[in-house]
């Protein structure tokens, strides 16, 4: 099986190291805006070849000829490029896979995931299959929802909260994407209540959630996610509420929130810097560390918890799943950090999932329809934490 893995930043370098051990994986194809950072990992020797190429994904003619010959398509650039790289997959015949759906340009827009559902009847019509959204969070995340969900008679609540716990700052530096980052915490995120989503202010509802240790309770926000909008559709009962929440420092917050509202953050607000005009978002962005530097000297851990509250047997129950993974055991296996790890090894799941005809089948799904079973015993093939336990609520 020949995979194509598009954008090779922290999380694509993280993944191909994770598919050239699958033996599924017969070579794989990385490609990067930058070529050279995709040329570097060529000279890795191992049983999978590895060819690389720059290419810009916005070219159309480039990007389908990349992708001739591909088996599996995995976008790990940005999601804006989603929609692109899934009509140049169908035009070559391939399968496809991505980590994060874009979020509405505007409020009242439908949802970068749902523009990717609709695509549903191509991907039959060319008998392929897409998998959107298939990372750690969304991705994992989700699967986690489902299972928690099942056998529930009646849901009031789905909780989904992400932390982290670094030596440089707790919540302060963000560990994926810098670009991905911003975008997520300026969109206007949804909440899913009383049968409908509702849009929310960016950053609001702040609550102190207790992760486990040694992220411990940490300040969380909302922030526009992808499992809030497919949760609620495609687990086939009735649910109350869905949000998902993530920790960040209040001081970042507070400074976004002002910075968005004055209109600094705008892609077409410029400022002057000596002699040049430079985007005031880039020169941001560019204060935040790359997180790929922050592999040695980060400490600490990254958590991810899911919550079902509602019915079962009769009781009021919260089923709750959480996956905490140290920053150095990230480090020990992939040389990263744990948020692009993880992330990683929820799209390799993906990737073999595909490979091994266990998908529903030819269109496009969202990981909650995936077989539960087959996904954790991937993920405990890698000897990876996921904690369950259940607390009953008086009524």
């Amino acid at each position: 099986m020949r995979v194509a893995i598009l954008g090779v930043g922290g999380l694509g370098r993280t993944l191909a190291s994770e598919l050239r051990a699958n033996r599924r994986v017969t070579s794989l194809l990385l490609t990067d805006q930058f070529g050279e950072r995709a040329r570097v990992l060529t000279g890795i020797p191992g049983r999978v070849s590895i060819e690389a190429a720059q290419l810009n994904v916005e070219n159309h003619v480039a990007l389908r000829k990349a992708l001739a010959g591909a088996d599996i398509v995995v976008n790990t650039t940005l999601p804006r490029y989603n929609l692109r790289i899934m009509d140049a997959a169908l035009e070559v015949g391939a399968n496809y896979l991505d980590i994060a759906s874009a979020g509405s340009p505007e409020p009242g827009a439908t949802p970068g995931v749902f523009a990717q559902l609709a695509k549903a009847d191509e991907f039959k019509s060319a008998g392929r299959t897409a998998l959107v959204s298939m990372g750690f969070d969304p991705g994992i995340s989700n699967v986690m929802a489902r299972d928690a969900a099942e056998p529930f008679e009646a849901i009031d609540a789905i909780r989904i909260r992400a932390g982290d716990l670094v030596s440089a700052g707790a919540g302060f530096l963000p560990l994926s994407s810098r670009e991905a980052f911003l975008a997520n915490v300026l969109v206007r995120p949804t909440v899913w209540l009383e049968n409908e989503l509702r849009v929310r202010e960016p950053l609001s509802e702040p609550e102190n959630f207790p992760f486990p240790a040694p992220v411990g309770t940490q300040r969380t926000y909302l922030i526009a996610h992808e499992e809030v909008e497919t949760l609620p559709r495609f687990l086939g009962k009735p649910i109350g509420r869905v949000d998902y929440k993530h920790a960040l420092h209040p001081d970042v917050v507070r400074a976004l929130v002002s910075l968005d509202r004055l209109g600094l953050l705008s892609d077409f607000r410029m400022i002057r810097v000596g002699n040049q005009m430079v985007s005031f978002r880039r020169a941001l962005l560019a204060a935040f560390p790359e997180p790929s530097a922050l592999v040695l000297p980060l400490q600490g851990a990254t958590a991810l918890t899911v919550e079902v509250e509602g019915t079962r047997d009769g009781e009021r129950v919260v089923r709750r799943g959480d996956v905490t993974m140290p920053q150095a055991d990230a480090n020990r296996r992939r040389s990263t950090t744990a948020v692009n790890y993880l992330s990683a090894v929820g799209a390799a799941i993906g990737v073999a999932m595909i490979a091994d005809l266990a998908t529903p089948g030819p269109g496009v799904h969202p990981p909650e329809a995936l077989d539960r079973e087959r996904v954790f015993d991937e993920w405990e093939a890698r000897e990876l934490p996921m904690a369950w336990s259940d607390r009953r609520i008086g009524r």
